[in-house]
């Protein structure tokens, strides 16, 4: 009875830490009060980008009605009860999209997001209550459309299946029956794709792949234990990070990259142009994070100056406190990315060469990808360390910027891609489509930074302005604050 007392205690602890880190706790500012709903806009004057990203046309007027352009030109007529934003000398652009993220149980992440001007997102580790938040949201306004994939796939058998439907909250089957009734189920609970992880094996995978056709429901995520060869063939329709395709690579060269820096990215550079080749032949596309792996060096060996970076006091507290179950935070001690090797200098030296190549074959695969026009979308894998939610996505495009993209193809990337892939009404300033905007002060197409100057977000039949997004990230740092156990004084900036 002791026994069976104690293991029961550890089950209620681990499953309470479990929910923990997903930020329920936190308290949901009220949005209500600081969002003006408003049935007809014109924006005057302004510069609108083209539907194609390459340059802003100059002295447009658009009209806004119950959250649709229906009005696009100069000199267009103002009805009685229109609001009137003036844009003259500023830069409209569509709402952007971030193509990767975690929402966890984090609500107040569907405001930041908002904020940053990211009015559509793709979730990639969808559960029941991001799903009714999406419902909610379609009727009411308040937040980012939604794309929701699936809870992670998993492919094992036996206990460790449980554990990890427990632990990762994912979906888990090791048989073809298995298969088709939880596909079946995510479909009809209205999951917009199934995400693949990357530990399902060649025969689940493929498994998946064809029953998920069958219900008509794509399958993007992760590379599981196939080679490349076998993937671009599998039917799977998204990757879900650059580094998929490189850690892949990393693998068919087969030696110790700290040892063989420079053999390594003459290997890489041979073989990124027929890669991404590949990927274009097979319509595979490819969402980025980018940024993401551009702050694993500095999160591993000098973490503090990478949170001095970050709007750190926006996270949710809880996420990025972590558990002692696993290291899973941001912060120091709670950090998964931080050097845990041998402590000793020749090998903290190999690993920070390890990484620093991690970095350059991003980069160099990045540029294949662009230079054979592969499909990209924007993503910043948010909520993940140091990706602080809206604000990683700007981050990213500065990213993609420096990667070998133009800062047209780079909002090309937050923009119209993501909208095309996903079959929606968004990512174009366009009559007929949605009215998701963002107002800027600044050109982005002369400088990526300056999708950070916004003035106004439109979004359903709502706008915010620069005073209204100042009351919102207050709200959110107050409510973080009072569900904080550990301060971050010495990471604010």
């Amino acid at each position: 009875m002791a026994l069976l007392s104690i293991i029961i205690c550890v089950f209620i602890w681990t499953d309470n830490e479990l929910n923990k880190v997903l930020g329920k706790s936190t308290k949901v500012i009220n949005l209500s009060s600081m969002v003006t709903p408003t049935k007809i806009i014109q924006i005057k004057n302004t510069n609108v980008l083209s539907e194609d990203c390459s340059h802003f046309i100059k002295n447009q007027d658009v009209f806004i009605k119950n959250g649709k352009i229906i009005h696009l030109g100069e000199n267009q007529l103002i009805e009685k009860t229109t609001a009137i934003i003036d844009g003259t000398n500023k830069y409209l652009i569509p709402g952007l999209i971030d193509s990767h993220v975690h929402l966890k149980e984090s609500k107040n992440d569907l405001f930041l997001y908002l904020v940053n001007g990211v009015t559509s997102v793709r979730e990639m580790a969808g559960r029941p209550i991001t799903l009714e938040w999406k419902k909610s949201i379609q009727k009411k306004g308040i937040g980012p459309q939604m794309f929701i994939a699936s809870p992670p796939i998993f492919s094992e058998s036996g206990i460790m299946g449980y554990y990890y439907q427990w632990t990762r909250q994912s979906v888990n089957y090791s048989t073809v029956n298995e298969a088709e009734k939880e596909i079946k189920k995510l479909k009809e609970q209205g999951y917009d794709a199934v995400k693949m992880y990357g530990f399902v094996n060649p025969e689940m995978f493929k498994t998946t792949i064809t029953i998920a056709k069958k219900y008509n429901i794509p399958v993007i995520g992760h590379i599981p234990f196939v080679n490349l060869e076998t993937f671009y063939q599998s039917g799977q329709k998204e990757i879900a990070h650059v580094e998929e395709i490189t850690v892949k690579n990393m693998d068919d060269f087969g030696k110790s990259i700290s040892k063989n820096r420079k053999e390594y990215i003459n290997f890489l550079k041979a073989h990124s142009n027929q890669i991404a080749k590949k990927l274009k032949e097979n319509n595979i596309c490819v969402t980025s994070t980018v940024s993401l792996v551009e702050s694993f060096p500095k999160q591993r060996f000098d973490l503090k100056s990478e949170l001095k970076k970050i709007e750190l006091k926006y996270a949710n507290p809880k996420i990025i406190e972590g558990t002692p179950i696993y290291k899973l935070g941001w912060l120091p001690s709670k950090n998964g990315y931080e050097y845990d090797g041998e402590d000793n200098p020749e090998a903290r030296k190999l690993s920070v060469i390890f990484w620093a190549t991690y970095v350059e074959a991003i980069h160099i695969m990045t540029k294949a990808l662009v230079d054979n026009n592969v499909m990209i979308m924007a993503g910043t894998d948010a909520n993940v360390s140091t990706m602080v939610p809206g604000f990683s996505l700007h981050n990213e495009l500065q990213s993609l910027s420096k990667s070998g993209m133009t800062n047209s193809q780079a909002l090309y990337s937050a923009t119209v891609e993501p909208s095309n892939w996903m079959k929606r009404n968004t990512g174009k300033i366009k009559i007929g489509y949605n009215s998701d905007l963002v107002l800027l002060s600044k050109n982005p197409l002369e400088n990526m930074k300056n999708t950070k100057t916004i003035e106004y977000v439109f979004f359903g039949k709502n706008m915010i302005d620069k005073v209204q997004i100042a009351a919102i990230l207050k709200a959110i740092e107050n409510a973080n604050n009072e569900n904080r156990n550990i301060k971050i004084d010495e990471y604010i900036k």
